[in-house]
């Protein structure tokens, strides 16, 4: 894609035949198709996306975030025990193991019930509209690849995206600042990471060093002041890979 400047590869699939993707893939069959792809008789075109976030709020064994009364489960949360790189599945049972846990620790826990007021807030939040440049620029410059050449090219557009405010509040703009927020985070982290682990890939550093990167970023974010530090991981026999 880089070399040919195109958005996108050819998958070719048509060796299959009808019946093995009616059989093995009708809902991928039946969702290219409503795109005008028929993959049965037509090459697919394909892209790198993102499919799942590693990182997340970080919690505890039991769930529990370091806001009191607030707990996170799934992809959401940073429990740590995927590491660098989520093996197939393992999503499935986190969500199984850690909603368990919430769950029985929450009759002891969790506050009396207080009916919330109205939120109508738009100081912070950004224009929806800056959704599709934060995504191209997100799948560019902190995608597969990094460097960092490319992870500065990011943050220039993030903090010019984040000038955009929202003159209304709605779905679009809480989307919005929250991408952006995500993404801001993820982009400090992966420039301090000058070396490669799992899904995180610099060119510029294409190895891995246990000696100096072994361990986790934390990013807090206090009034739109962004602070990371690192966190090393326990030593253990096998690393993190």
């Amino acid at each position: 894609m880089l070399e040919t400047g195109r958005p996108h590869m050819w998958l070719d699939a048509r060796h299959l035949g009808a019946e093995f993707w009616e059989r093995r893939f009708p809902t991928i069959l039946a969702t290219a198709r409503s795109y005008g792809i028929d993959p049965v008789t037509q090459l697919i075109p394909v892209a790198p996306a993102c499919h799942y976030a590693s990182g997340g709020v970080r919690t505890d064994l039991l769930g529990r975030t370091d806001l009191p009364g607030l707990y996170a489960t799934g992809e959401v949360a940073c429990s740590g025990v995927h590491g660098a790189n989520r093996l197939a599945s393992n999503s499935l049972l986190e969500g199984l193991v850690f909603s368990r846990r919430i769950a029985e620790v929450l009759p002891a826990e969790l506050p009396a019930w207080r009916e919330p007021g109205a939120d109508r807030r738009t100081a912070g939040l950004v224009a929806g509209d800056v959704r599709r440049e934060l995504q191209e620029t997100m799948s560019s410059r902190v995608g597969v690849l990094r460097s960092a050449p490319g992870l500065a090219e990011a943050g220039v557009v993030l903090d010019k995206l984040a000038g955009h405010a929202a003159e209304t509040v709605d779905q679009a703009s809480w989307e919005a600042t929250n991408l952006l927020t995500i993404s801001a985070a993820l982009a400090d982290a992966a420039a301090l990471r000058q070396e490669t682990r799992g899904s995180h890939w610099r060119e510029d550093f294409p190895e891995r060093d246990d000696a100096h990167w072994a361990g986790h970023f934390d990013v807090r974010m206090d009034d739109g002041a962004t602070t990371v530090t690192f966190a090393p991981a326990p030593a253990t026999d096998g690393g993190l890979a």
